[in-house]
């Protein structure tokens, strides 16, 4: 009987997955569904864990396939820029290619920091990816606090202290690595000081 609680409430964490019109819509009856099979198949002694596990494969694949029609129809982007933890997660994700570059450069993980060192050129364009990449960082910023700027359906703006924080937190991100890149192009392209690093 603890078993099936179990399995229960790690089914209805995962219908949570599901966009939100979808899960008002069929969320209650899915669960209700899942229930009453859970029962019938633990009175008849028949295949509880290949039943739970068959539907929890093809839930995901129905979470899957639900959030990538939102894409597709164009209303993640609106969801994005409204819901504030959404909104929060896509922002930290923007600094993801710069700390991928950062790592990858500063532990010369192979192949991928000869792909770089291919890419980059001499003078003053061999900054163009590291500069790209870093302009990122206030993109993420502007998304994550985006949703304070939204009114909300009483004509108020909310204030939303974990996307301000993240967003503040990006910005001053933003502005120590601006500033440490501009000193070294300085340092190393205008005033051009040997053996520069």
């Amino acid at each position: 009987m603890y078993e099936q609680k179990t399995v229960r409430h790690f089914y209805k964490k995962l219908l949570a997955f599901y966009p939100r019109a979808f899960r008002e819509q069929l969320g209650e009856s899915m669960e209700q569904t899942f229930n009453d099979l859970c029962n019938e198949k633990r009175q008849n002694k028949s295949g509880l864990f290949g039943f739970v596990l068959w539907t929890f494969v093809e839930t995901t694949t129905g979470i899957l396939q639900e959030h990538v029609l939102l894409v597709t129809q164009g209303y993640a982007m609106k969801y994005v820029t409204t819901n504030p933890k959404s909104a929060a997660l896509v922002g930290l994700l923007f600094t993801t290619p710069w700390v991928l570059l950062t790592t990858i450069a500063g532990n010369r993980i192979e192949p991928f920091f000869s792909f770089i060192r291919l890419v980059e050129t001499t003078g003053p364009f061999e900054y163009i990816l590291p500069i790209s990449v870093l302009l990122l960082i206030p993109a993420g910023s502007f998304i994550a606090i985006r949703p304070i700027f939204q009114m909300g359906a009483e004509g108020k703006r909310k204030f939303y202290l974990v996307n301000v924080l993240l967003g503040a937190f990006l910005l001053i991100v933003f502005v120590m690595l601006s500033v440490s890149l501009g000193s070294v192009i300085y340092t190393c392209d205008v005033l051009q000081i040997p053996n520069c690093d």
